[in-house]
């Protein structure tokens, strides 16, 4: 009897963790998601006042976007889009719903040809809120894929937490372009291959096929996300008694036996739902993939000279990739896989994610321009955070000392920090007046009513660094030209893709005066900063900086 007493209490306590654990998982992904909401939200209004056009688009690939997007009416049945054709149509489609609704519910119907900013704002806005909803749901994917793997909470929770303050995915998701979309696709791939260990049904095989073959057709190297389901069936073996070359031939006949034909139909078919140009017209798609697609990209890198080159590769490792995870988020990643080539237990789980990683990175490092652009490293981020994932849970099960779990999971925190600081600073800064739109009105000032021509450098990206400030200035008495600092105009501007040095910038104002024909009037430029730092952009890709170039302006020195 008085054991029972004793035992009663015990039990209480037990089911008041139990209600206590309970009510806390749902408050911390909760939480999770409000964070990773606020980093996207806050700044989402930047630059739409900026113009429709090549030289009116604070970022120019918005336009592109746009492009595409306005020549497509599903009301009336046309769903011809030529500017898409160069990456995937998918998005684009998906685009055009609000496209739909905004002209049915009397916004004014948006034309090609028309570069007005009313126009165009309300569906760029409607689309960016979309790239927002996406990047969202890609950490709900992501969470659940890593519980598939590990059924771990926490070790979910913290690998969503890590893709959910990612610079480059808090960056990109402010915008309309197809980035976003594609890492959710891969993300639903990577979930669904990993049920795949336990049940391969036709229909979780074709449903895995079908959103590859979405993929596709949303950018066409995302197609490649189809070799992880294959991968994972390849891999997957619960008989570890014979040895390794037997229990692979017998996965690859059981896969070449079934498996492979329902995920390549699930492929074509959605290959043709998100792209049916592409079966439709193909010689309209193939003509936009070698008039555009094919100017970007590096196929020399893929001679045999070349081949085994992975210079532009490791370039992506130790350039773009800590910039695309600024500033320590890297060495997540990278400690997870370091930490996984040495658990063969894992393998099953870890390899899968790992090769298609080396795949893509080999192909598209080496094939896409150069390491210049974080854009490209964003599909990796899915299956990196799967991967930590993994690790964390698997450290959970081997040390069962909590303080030094404790200490471990406060370390990850740690390295988390400061991305999320920069994360913030990013927002706020997207929030203040952009330099293009400075420099506009004190162009306006300056000229007032008199005539005026103003020189733009022909220097590197100037068609969203400095034309979209001057190009709305253009009148009879207005006139904008491109030219070097050798030329006459009344002003001159020299736009850069992102911040510039001090020793850089005084270069440069030297350089331009020294042709004698201007002096240096002011520099424009929006500092990325919080609680008095500020976070130094000069080295950073280009298309994580396109909220803030540099600008000089000069004036004539006498009359011209």
């Amino acid at each position: 009897m008085g054991l029972m007493r004793f035992a009663a209490p015990l039990q209480g306590v037990a089911l008041g963790d139990s209600l206590v654990q309970r009510a806390l998982r749902p408050a911390l992904f909760s939480s999770l998601l409000l964070l990773a909401a606020y980093l996207r939200i806050t700044g989402l209004a930047w630059g739409l006042n900026s113009g429709y056009g090549h030289d009116r688009n604070f970022q120019p690939d918005e336009y592109v976007s746009l492009r595409g997007v306005l020549q497509l009416d599903l009301p009336a049945g046309r769903i011809k889009a030529p500017g898409a054709y160069f990456e995937g149509t998918f998005n684009y489609y998906l685009w055009a719903v609000p496209q739909a609704v905004l002209k049915i519910s009397g916004k004014k119907d948006v034309r090609l040809s028309d570069s007005t900013t009313k126009d165009h704002s309300d569906l760029l806005y409607t689309c960016r809120w979309i790239s927002v909803l996406f990047d969202l749901c890609t950490i709900v994917v992501a969470f659940l894929a890593i519980r598939e793997a590990t059924q771990s909470f926490y070790s979910s929770l913290l690998g969503a937490l890590y893709y959910a303050v990612l610079p480059i995915q808090v960056i990109y998701a402010h915008f309309m372009r197809t980035h976003i979309l594609c890492n959710l696709l891969c993300g639903l791939v990577l979930w669904l291959s990993l049920k795949l260990r336990q049940s391969q049904s036709s229909q979780l095989l074709l449903s895995v096929g079908l959103i590859s073959g979405l993929g596709a057709a949303t950018r066409y190297p995302v197609g490649l996300i189809v070799v992880i389901p294959c991968l994972y069936l390849l891999f997957n073996s619960h008989d570890d008694s014979r040895n390794w070359k037997s229990r692979t031939l017998e996965r690859a006949r059981d896969f070449v036996a079934g498996p492979v034909w329902l995920i390549g139909l699930g492929f074509l078919f959605g290959l043709f739902l998100g792209h049916p140009m592409l079966f439709l017209d193909p010689s309209s798609v193939t003509k936009a993939i070698t008039g555009e697609t094919l100017r970007y990209a590096t196929l020399h890198e893929f001679s045999a000279g070349q081949l085994f080159n992975l210079a532009v590769v490791w370039e992506y490792v130790t350039y773009v990739l800590p910039f695309a995870t600024y500033p320590l988020l890297w060495l997540v990643p990278y400690c997870a896989i370091l930490y996984l080539v040495f658990r063969r237990r894992l393998y099953s789980l870890s390899v899968p994610i790992l090769i298609f990683s080396l795949l893509y990175l080999y192909f598209m490092g080496k094939g896409y321009l150069g390491p210049y652009f974080a854009r490209i490293t964003m599909l990796l981020f899915p299956g990196f955070c799967i991967l930590v994932g993994i690790v964390c849970a698997d450290l959970q099960l081997r040390l069962r000392n909590k303080q030094i779990l404790a200490v471990l999971t406060g370390a990850i925190l740690l390295v988390l920090g400061p991305s999320v600081v920069f994360d913030i600073a990013y927002g706020r800064a997207m929030q203040q007046k952009d330099a293009r739109q400075v420099l506009r009105e004190d162009l306006q000032k300056v000229i007032g009513q008199a005539p005026a021509t103003i020189g733009v450098s022909r220097y590197g990206a100037y068609f969203y660094t400095v034309m979209p400030a001057t190009e709305p200035l253009k009148s009879q008495k207005v006139s904008v030209q491109l030219q070097d600092a050798g030329q006459k105009a009344d002003l001159f501007v020299l736009g850069f893709p992102r911040e510039m040095d001090p020793a850089a910038m005084k270069a440069t104002i030297r350089e331009v005066e020294a042709q004698g024909q201007f002096k240096f009037e002011r520099s424009y430029n929006v500092p990325v900063k919080i609680f008095g730092y500020e976070f130094r952009l000069a080295r950073f890709p280009p298309d994580m900086t396109y909220p803030f170039p540099t600008i000089l302006l000069f004036r004539a020195r006498g009359p011209t």
